[in-house]
């Protein structure tokens, strides 16, 4: 950090006029402005920047179903969940969700990952049918108008995963391509996928049906630490509140007198 040094005469009667400067530059600023200036870095630094990603509202083109099969069965028990957990709207089954990560590619290792939407209202059942003005949250697309802007055709193609995050296991389960089964390669993960940015609609490409036929991925215990590694972690717990009712500031600690009922 600089020093600035100034030699400043004094009469005996104005050493109440002397000021300093709220940032280490010599600068010719008034005192609001250095204010404003140190205000606003300090907001910075506490405060992540906001970012405002412009997006666009791509609509379902046709219809769709989305089939998710746990171990090859397309119910909820087949993820361990209890029958009383998905009748009951338990909170293992409210706070799942299913995700869709739509990519440029479906090379791993060059991939851009352009958009996330989720289905928290999973149902009774993981089959869901998509149609014109349908109640689904996957039924639109917001796209970022940043990749809308550098596409040169009406139409550009994009790979969608999907994945479910069970909160009951804490796990996340990977789906498969079961139109892609016999490939060894990544795009086996991924379903083909085609944008409108004229018609601003979209629409899967190589179904079978007209049907999204997600397949649950037996995976090794080191590739789902993989996956869950990827997710931000914090501890969800519970405040403790003192068992007393009055509050002893000599042991700072709660008591409750002898002779007084505890409600």
């Amino acid at each position: 950090m600089s020093i600035i040094r100034e030699r400043i005469k004094l009469t005996g009667q104005d050493i109440s006029g002397i000021t300093f400067t709220l940032g280490s530059n010599d600068s010719f600023l008034g005192y609001q402005q250095e204010i404003d200036n140190l205000t606003q870095a300090t907001m910075l630094d506490l405060v992540n920047p906001v970012v405002d990603v412009e997006t666009r509202k791509f609509k379902m083109f046709g219809h769709t179903i989305f089939s998710f099969m746990f171990n090859n069965v397309p119910l909820f028990t087949a993820a361990g969940f209890k029958p009383s957990e998905i009748s009951g709207n338990s909170l293992n089954m409210l706070n799942s969700f299913f995700t869709l990560d739509f990519y440029d590619t479906y090379n791993p290792n060059t991939q851009v990952k352009i958009f996330t939407t989720y289905l928290t209202k999973i149902g009774i059942v993981p089959v869901y049918s998509l149609y014109p003005n349908a109640d689904n949250q996957l039924y639109y697309w917001y796209v970022p108008q940043s990749f809308v802007d550098i596409q040169t055709g009406t139409t550009t193609i994009g790979y969608v995963k999907l994945s479910f995050y069970n909160a009951k296991s804490g796990r996340t389960t990977i789906f498969y391509n079961q139109v892609n089964a016999a490939l060894l390669t990544p795009e086996k993960m991924y379903f083909k996928a085609e944008l409108n940015v004229v018609n601003k609609t979209w629409k899967f490409l190589n179904l079978v049906s007209d049907k999204v036929d997600a397949r649950s991925m037996t995976t090794s215990a080191a590739y789902s630490q993989r996956i869950e590694n990827t997710y931000g972690k914090y501890d969800n717990t519970k405040q403790l509140y003192p068992s007393g009712s009055t509050y002893n500031y000599k042991t700072n600690k709660y008591i409750t007198p002898s002779g007084t009922t505890v409600i």
